[in-house]
């Protein structure tokens, strides 16, 4: 008995700290923000302000945006090696931008995600081959990844609600047999 009670105390306070941590952190932080100066009054020192995760997205998109793996354009074709960039390939801009992102699958079939900040949803049409007749809502939107096929479509939703519709037309996979890893596709965005 005389052992829980030399312990209570110290296991209140480790409990306390643990549950208001995050607190604690910002109080420790605050405080040492301030500092006496010569002439005895406190002043602030300014301690660089963190990122938050929104700013830190807008500088990844912004670099990707000014590398080679974009397209401004509405819609068009497009063959890039989907190795290089973490398979990411951006297409459009401003309201009706798409950071799509691939991986390998095989030779006939590529894997697309929804990692991206940009990107809201995906969706899989095996059923339509014609790009200007997807219904979109049509599609189930729940998975973060999907598996498209030669001559299948794969639906982006961006983050503004905007639809891509990329039609797979090749794919190439340099470790069975090609010299490369490359996917052309055909795409179109929908206002």
């Amino acid at each position: 008995m005389e052992i829980i009670e030399i312990l209570k105390w110290p296991i209140i306070v480790l409990i306390v700290i643990f549950v208001f941590r995050k607190v604690i952190r910002e109080l420790i932080l605050n405080i040492a923000d301030f500092s006496i100066t010569k002439d005895g009054l406190s002043a602030r020192i300014n301690r660089p302000k963190e990122e938050s995760l929104s700013e830190k997205k807008s500088k990844v998109k912004l670099e990707i945006i000014n590398n080679k793996y974009q397209s401004k354009e509405k819609s068009g074709e497009i063959t890039f090696d989907y190795s290089n960039n973490n398979g990411i390939y951006t297409i459009g801009e401003n309201e009706y931008i798409f950071d799509t992102q691939w991986s390998k699958a095989s030779k006939e079939f590529i894997h697309f995600y929804n990692d991206q900040p940009s990107i809201k949803s995906i969706r899989l049409a095996k059923d339509i081959d014609d790009l200007d007749k997807i219904d979109p809502n049509k599609y189930d939107s729940s998975s973060r990844a999907r598996t498209v096929g030669i001559n299948q479509i794969a639906i982006f939703e961006n983050i503004n609600g905007k639809i891509l519709g990329i039609k797979i037309l090749g794919i190439k996979d340099d470790s069975r047999g090609d010299n490369s890893d490359q996917l052309h596709f055909i795409y179109k965005i929908f206002n």
